[in-house]
């Protein structure tokens, strides 16, 4: 968990250095103007500015993912109410989703892997990873039951 922790702050530094100065001044980063490399595939997919498929409470939401914050953060700032979250680090699970179309890549969450390859997702660490990208919002029993049957 440690290795993964610093992969990931290492991949937010490099991303930070790399900005021009006059896109820092707010806690996000302007839109992105050039592709970076998906931290997953390191170098072979990039990350683009995409549209990700929100299904929450019976409402399906478009939000507009940056390629830098998580699925989370771009779909409390579309507005979308009642998502449950708590400590946005991908360590207390309380804002599952099930990735029903696309992929994504989320360093740092607190799946097992099985549990991840079953296409659940920490919607505070996920970032999509290319289009088409589909996301349906569970409850943390579901979660928790597929995480410790797993």
């Amino acid at each position: 968990a440690a290795a993964r922790t610093q992969a990931a702050m290492a991949a937010v530094t490099r991303a930070v250095l790399a900005a021009p100065a006059a896109r820092l001044s707010s806690r996000r980063v302007a839109p992105q103007t050039r592709a970076l490399p998906s931290r997953a595939s390191r170098g072979v997919s990039l990350v683009v500015r995409s549209t990700v498929s929100i299904e929450h409470q019976g409402k399906t939401y478009e939000v507009e993912c940056d390629g830098f914050d998580s699925i989370l953060d771009a779909a409390l700032d579309a507005g979308i109410e009642d998502l449950s979250y708590d400590c946005k680090m991908g360590v207390c699970m309380t804002c599952p989703s099930k990735v029903t179309g696309g992929k994504v890549t989320q360093d740092g969450a607190m799946l097992s892997d099985d549990v991840a390859d079953m296409g659940y997702a920490l919607l505070c660490v996920a970032l999509p990873d290319g289009e088409d990208v589909k996301i349906e919002t569970v409850t943390e029993e579901e979660l928790l039951d597929v995480q410790l049957c797993a």
